[in-house]
């Protein structure tokens, strides 16, 4: 079975407690195919070249083993005055977290930066069901326009992923909108890997048809 886990923490992250071997070979050990790291953005500040290369020396040194991919988690209570879109253009795709947040950026100004981002751009930690209400927009439409992605967030702290799990109206929805979704551990200690419930995310949107590649 084809698992994929894009959304872990390091020692990069002010709240990481691993390295980033430490959360690659964790997944190796539980069957994961494609893992992703996704250290915060203001965490990382000056450092994203370091924090890059260090990365792509996994990709070379577990490329037997498991696909690595570097990505990033962009907070949006603000949005990072200190980033510029062209930064992340060497990266393999950022997650911008938490847009449905009361101090969340807006969302027509999200969509406008967006637009300069070259790399795939998905959303963490938001309910996207929320966001259309809040707007009263087609969200699910828009997200495959600009062909954003959105994470299943596996962590148990967001009360969406629950309520996707059991909504059989909004699971469809989301099949019939063709948007990626992509699965997302929020691992920021290898000794909570929540294992089943990643294998279990990634079975469902296998069957719903639009996992993330």
């Amino acid at each position: 079975m084809y698992t994929v886990d894009l959304h872990n923490h390091t020692i990069f992250s002010y709240d990481g407690s691993n390295t980033p071997d430490e959360i690659i070979e964790n997944a190796i050990n539980h069957g994961i195919d494609v893992i992703g790291i996704t250290d915060h953005q203001f965490s990382i500040g000056l450092r994203l070249p370091d924090y890059f290369e260090y990365i792509q020396h996994c990709k070379v040194k577990y490329h037997d083993k498991i696909r690595v991919l570097c990505g990033l988690e962009i907070g949006t209570r603000p949005k990072p005055d200190d980033l510029l879109a062209s930064d992340a253009s060497c990266l393999d795709y950022v997650l911008f977290e938490s847009l449905d947040h009361p101090r969340g950026m807006d969302f027509f100004e999200f969509l406008e930066w967006r637009r300069l981002f070259s790399c795939p751009v998905g959303l963490a930690h938001t309910d996207i069901f929320a966001l259309s209400e809040r707007y009263g927009l087609d969200i699910l439409r828009i997200l495959k326009e600009y062909d954003i992605f959105w994470e299943l967030n596996v962590s148990g702290n967001y009360s969406y992923y629950y309520d996707f799990l059991t909504n059989a109206k909004k699971r469809e929805a989301v099949r019939a909108s063709g948007i990626t979704v992509s699965v997302g551990s929020d691992t920021h200690w290898v000794e909570e890997y929540r294992y089943k419930r990643i294998r279990e995310a990634n079975e469902l949107l296998r069957e719903l048809g639009n996992p993330f590649p």
